[in-house]
């Protein structure tokens, strides 16, 4: 082998860091409320069902990772995503901060779950760790327990949105943090991409077109019935068939491997997803459309993503 190949970065799957553009794009269009003000129908289907698919991706790729990381020791993967939290509560501060000085109960909410899409990320932190501390009890039980947590999540949201008890238990089961958390969300399809990591060979005949449209179609007909049944609260961040879709099109589009060695694209996605709160602030100071929101919003923070990812190379900002 020459030095210059011995030097050269490891080769990686860039189809999974075309996903995560992708799914990147799928949450910017989510928080700006694509189609809205253009056509309501339409606009729930997008972001109360498709988008729905995007933050559970990002786990399952994050997990599928994390496993390989795992062997080599936890110590070095969780600084890493520490600090990148750190780092990240600090740049968003100005928007946050001043609120939870102002606001206490807000203040110990951004502290304990993090701001906004922030959320992300110390829950990949919290269910990474997880993963860690259950791997010796084997994969039976970390299955398991991925399993449980799955459905107290889905469980806990169905209640809160159908309303099935009275307050204050209904007012803490419709708090958008008792349900995705690091636990009842982060866990399980981080664990998901886990055992795809240990069993990859044996589940790659899951990652079909085939496989994937049943999959979505259970989606569909998840989200349509809660639009009839429930029309008035709709809105879901957990969908029960997201625990086969968002395997299953991790399966598919990693069995179209397109390999090459830049990082460039999966730091891109990382990126456009930091960013794209930072920018959508600020549009909202001016009068426009939800849908064009979305554009411009997709267009200028991908702009940003681009020096984020050139400074990434000298700081650990990705």
């Amino acid at each position: 082998m020459s030095p210059s190949a011995a030097l050269s970065p490891p080769l990686r799957n860039l189809s999974l860091d075309a996903l995560k553009i992708v799914m990147a794009v799928m949450v910017v269009g989510l928080h700006a409320g694509f189609l809205r003000d253009l056509h309501p129908m339409a606009s729930d289907f997008f972001t109360n069902c498709l988008f729905r698919i995007a933050v559970p991706t990002f786990l399952v790729i994050n997990g599928y990772y994390l496993e390989r990381q795992l062997d080599r020791g936890l110590r070095v993967w969780a600084r890493r995503v520490a600090l990148l939290y750190g780092i990240w509560m600090a740049l968003y501060a100005p928007l946050w901060l001043p609120g939870a000085l102002k606001v206490p109960a807000f203040g110990r909410e951004v502290l304990a779950f993090g701001y906004y899409h922030l959320w992300y990320l110390l829950a990949l932190l919290l269910a990474g760790l997880l993963v860690a501390a259950l791997r010796p009890l084997g994969e039976r039980v970390l299955a398991g327990m991925a399993l449980l947590a799955f459905a107290c999540g889905v469980g806990i949201q169905y209640a809160g949105n159908f309303h099935l008890f009275e307050p204050p238990l209904d007012d803490l089961l419709n708090r958008v943090q008792s349900y995705r958390n690091f636990l009842f969300m982060g866990f399980p399809f981080l664990v998901a991409g886990v055992l795809i990591a240990r069993h990859e060979e044996r589940l790659a005949r899951f990652g079909t077109p085939a496989v994937l449209a049943a999959a979505s179609a259970l989606l569909l007909a998840e989200w349509g019935a809660n639009m009839v049944w429930n029309r008035e609260d709709p809105v879901f961040e957990i969908f029960a068939s997201l625990a086969l879709v968002c395997p299953a099109l991790f399966l598919t589009v990693k069995n179209r491997r397109l390999m090459g060695r830049s990082r460039d694209f999966g730091q891109f996605a990382t990126a456009l997803y930091l960013v794209h709160i930072a920018v959508l602030h600020f549009t909202y100071d001016v009068e426009m459309g939800d849908t064009l929101r979305t554009l411009i919003g997709l267009c200028l923070a991908s702009l940003l993503a681009v020096p984020v990812v050139l400074a990434a190379r000298r700081l650990p900002i990705l």
